[in-house]
């Protein structure tokens, strides 16, 4: 998905806008720039030329000046200052014709002014030489004749009319820049106009955008906290279906225990004096008789055993008669006999009493921890410790088996996680660890008073039907 694509059309359209004005800003302000540098030398140069035209006419003034006053005196201090006035004449016009170009349609009037300055320096310069030649009422003869006013008339109007062309000329390029400077003020005024109209619109959609994602923010955040009270609500209910369960497991495994113990063992008990008496009475019995009896004998025998089995593991008759310490002793010593495994059982002594629902699911922990240590943890050593430590009973199992290979605290096994339950159903804390190589250790910390679950001891008839299937 390419990036634009994320951009709402809107948004897009405004930047777009934008750009395409400033770039149109931008090619306008280039022209404009042209326009205003041509007119800037334009002026620049009328200015100059106007300039030169005023230098050419005060230098033929000084030149006029100092000839008079040698031909007067005829001291030669008013050569210099003349020499200086003809050269600066000259320099002026050249100037001016070089300023004006060729192209200029004042070059003609230009070009008129240097003949005309030519000829008011060569009616200057034929005084002054009869003056050196010792004739000097020649020399003043001239000056009373009209040639070099008429001269310096022609000077002074061309001079004037270029003054005016010029200054006409350099007039119109101010007017001109001025016009041009204002056109662009007013240029990137409309620029800077349409650009925050479209910022402006541009931040009045991503505002709206912003209101609207803060909206759907709050709207998932008030979604996720109804989903979450919702599967809260939905885990409590469950944790107290699957309490009630196993607590009325246990009170099935207790009733079936009992009637194990009562009617099944009465049943083996008649049966085995039966046998006994049919044995102390079948001396004279062939021998086929009596080798029955014997088999019938230890067939009961066996049945008497099993029997027995079956009822410490529904219940365990140690546990009510003579504590959990020694209904836990007697069950790790006897299954880790069988499983040819060491053990070493730490408990407290027979001042510690622990209330029955809470004895039998440390029982039930005991039990299941060292059925996975018999099953998968190829152990040697299985120990376990029971202690009391504060206002909680502690239970602390471990071994030095293989441990569990990847192991995830968050996503337990189905034995790990009904003891988990087993903990937080009496709201205790339970841990688990372990790593390949270094066995399993698990602790299950217990208040000594937790609170009761409610519905535990009242369940619905549907669930206890349920749960007695």
């Amino acid at each position: 998905m390419a990036w634009y694509e994320a951009v709402p059309p809107r948004v897009l359209l405004a930047l777009v806008l934008t750009a395409v004005v400033s770039v149109l800003v931008f090619a306008v302000s280039e022209l404009a720039y042209s326009d205003i540098s041509d007119n800037r030398i334009e002026s620049q140069r009328a200015a100059q030329a106007q300039a030169y035209v005023l230098r050419v006419r005060e230098q033929v003034l000084a030149a006029e000046s100092s000839q008079r006053g040698y031909l007067i005196t005829q001291e030669d201090r008013y050569l210099a200052p003349y020499d200086k006035a003809v050269s600066a004449a000259r320099s002026a016009q050249s100037s001016l014709l070089s300023t004006l170009g060729d192209q200029s349609p004042l070059r003609k009037d230009a070009v008129q002014l240097g003949t005309l300055l030519e000829q008011k320096l060569d009616e200057l310069n034929v005084s002054l030489h009869m003056a050196r030649d010792r004739q000097p009422g020649m020399a003043l003869a001239t000056l009373h004749t009209d040639v070099g006013l008429h001269l310096m008339a022609q000077i002074a109007m061309t001079s004037r009319k270029l003054d005016d062309e010029l200054g006409r000329q350099f007039t119109g390029r101010s007017e001109t820049l001025t016009r041009l400077f204002q056109q662009q003020r007013w240029g990137v005024g409309l620029v800077v106009f349409l650009n925050m109209a479209f910022l402006a619109i541009l931040g009045t959609i991503m505002v709206r955008n912003f209101h609207e994602r803060e909206q759907s923010r709050r709207r998932l955040k008030e979604h996720a906290e109804q989903l979450e009270t919702a599967v809260a609500e939905r885990t409590e209910e469950l944790s107290a279906l699957s309490t009630y369960l196993q607590s009325n497991a246990e009170r099935e495994r207790s009733s079936l225990a009992r009637d194990l113990h009562d009617e099944f063992g009465a049943i083996l008990t008649s049966a085995k004096l039966d046998v006994a008496w049919l044995q102390g009475n079948a001396s004279m019995s062939p021998v086929p008789v009596q080798e029955r009896l014997v088999q019938l004998s230890g067939a009961l025998d066996e049945a008497v055993n099993l029997k027995r089995r079956v009822i410490e593991n529904l219940r365990p008759s140690l546990l009510d008669h003579l504590g959990l310490a020694a209904a836990i002793q007697w069950h790790v010593q006897e299954a880790c006999d069988r499983a040819d495994i060491a053990c070493d059982v730490v408990m407290p002594d027979e001042s510690l009493q622990v209330p029955p629902h809470i004895a039998i699911d440390l029982f039930r922990l005991v039990q299941e921890a060292l059925n996975n240590t018999v099953k998968y943890a190829q152990a040697r050593v299985f120990e376990v410790i029971l202690e009391q430590r504060g206002g909680d009973y502690v239970l602390c199992m471990k071994d030095d088996g293989i441990g569990i290979a990847q192991f995830q605290p968050d996503h337990l096994t189905h034995g790990l996680a009904g003891m988990q339950h087993r903990v937080r159903a009496l709201q205790g804390h339970f841990t688990v660890q372990t790593a390949p190589g270094q066995g399993t250790r698990i602790e299950a910390v217990i208040p000594m008073v937790p609170p009761v679950t409610p519905g535990a001891d009242a369940p619905p008839a549907t669930a206890s039907s349920e749960a007695g299937k």
